[in-house]
């Protein structure tokens, strides 16, 4: 048996992954202007995967925005770039609640614990971003909580968006230590692959159950061995 969706659009994923090798190298080397395109191509990339795909129109809208959130933030627009996310995390949530298979009051208490940890760690650094990361990190928590409540690993996807939002956080609130900066692009563009990847994934299995299970189904290949 062949999964189609592995296939289909190979080339947008070979483009992600060497866009994301060349944004860590530029990263690494401080090259602004190589940091700034490759950064550019990222997200397009991995929607034209999704869209290749016929994945859910929510989650290629997410990713459009998590796109210009990323050109905002690398141009040192903080708090567009937050709102594009904010905008990506809405479209998240809406798609990860309509096809949640559990719901996991668990799950929601211990990211309640993590945010609250989180911005009673980070509050006194904060200044005038207190209002506005305050408000992001709810969005955030959100998909974190839902994204388990959709799957194993969108839910791992989830957790690495969140990691990587609470370092941007702790650089913010003046808390920076060596490759944090590094750390931080590893974890995001690990965590919106995982996050595809999780949803296409189980868009399949709905394609083979005729869509019973409440998730965007996405067309099977199947073949004999």
């Amino acid at each position: 048996m062949s999964i189609a969706y592995l296939d289909r659009g190979r080339c947008w994923t070979n483009g992600y992954w060497a866009s994301a090798v060349i944004h860590l190298a530029a990263v690494a080397f401080d090259s602004a202007v190589l940091r700034l395109l490759s950064k550019a191509t990222l997200m397009p990339a991995l929607a034209s995967w999704v869209h290749s795909c016929d994945g859910p129109p929510l989650l290629v809208a997410a990713l459009l925005a998590s796109a210009a959130g990323d050109l905002l933030m690398e141009l040192d627009f903080l708090l567009p770039g937050m709102a594009m996310y904010a905008a990506a995390h809405a479209c998240y949530v809406a798609l990860f609640s309509h096809g949640a298979q559990r719901r996991s009051w668990q799950v929601l208490a211990a990211y309640g614990v993590v945010y609250l940890a989180s911005m009673v760690a980070l509050w006194p650094g904060l200044g005038v971003y207190r209002g506005p990361v305050t408000a992001y990190a709810i969005m955030l928590t959100a998909t974190a909580v839902t994204s388990w409540w959709y799957g194993g690993r969108v839910g791992l996807g989830g957790a690495l968006f969140l990691t990587s939002d609470a370092l941007i956080g702790a650089g913010l609130a003046g808390h920076d230590f060596p490759l944090r900066n590094l750390l931080l692009k590893i974890a995001y563009g690990a965590g919106q692959y995982q996050i595809a990847l999780g949803v296409l994934s189980a868009g399949s299995v709905a394609g083979q159950s005729g869509g019973s299970t409440g998730r965007p189904s996405v067309p099977v290949v199947t073949s004999s061995s």
